[in-house]
């Protein structure tokens, strides 16, 4: 199998565990504050290309008021048919207007937190144990912002 095929299968592993939590898809595709009391999402995989990614996107400032996280893995240096180096890095994002919710915490501090439990240190997702390597603040346009969270695999089983 070629080395950027498995690149595309491991960036689907992991939005499919991101769509594996509900709580999580919530709070991508309700705007509403209070949004972990609404009804759970039958269709998660609907949210991919309305709010998760498999690339980097930049929505225009003009663009509907949503939430987005989208996947970004750079740096892959194949060794022979396997990986030897690389980052994945899980930009989150929202528009200013629905940074604000009914629990104490803003919406990207919750999505950051929930991210974070998926992916630090589990086995799994494609390219062996995940750690975390970074977290900054991300400022897409004057309508848009959040985090990037980087991820270092440490093993390839």
């Amino acid at each position: 199998m070629s080395f950027l095929k498995e690149i595309t299968d491991y960036k689907n592993t992991v939005i499919n565990r991101l769509l594996s939590n509900q709580d999580l898809c919530k709070a991508l595709f309700y705007k509403d504050d209070n949004f972990l009391e609404k009804e759970s999402i039958a269709y998660t995989d609907e949210l991919i290309y309305e709010n998760i990614y498999p690339h980097r996107f930049i929505p225009e400032t003009t663009a509907e008021t949503k939430t987005y996280i989208t996947i970004s893995c750079t740096d892959y240096r194949p060794v022979g048919r396997s990986f030897k180096n690389g980052q994945l890095g899980i930009y989150m994002f929202t528009h200013r207007d629905l940074f604000k919710t009914d629990y104490g915490y803003t919406r990207m501090d919750y999505i950051m937190t929930k991210v974070e439990e998926l992916m630090d240190g589990i086995r799994g997702i494609g390219l062996g144990e995940l750690v975390f390597a970074g977290l900054n603040e991300y400022v897409v346009n004057e309508k848009f912002q959040g985090y990037v969270l980087t991820y270092r695999p440490v093993d390839f089983k």
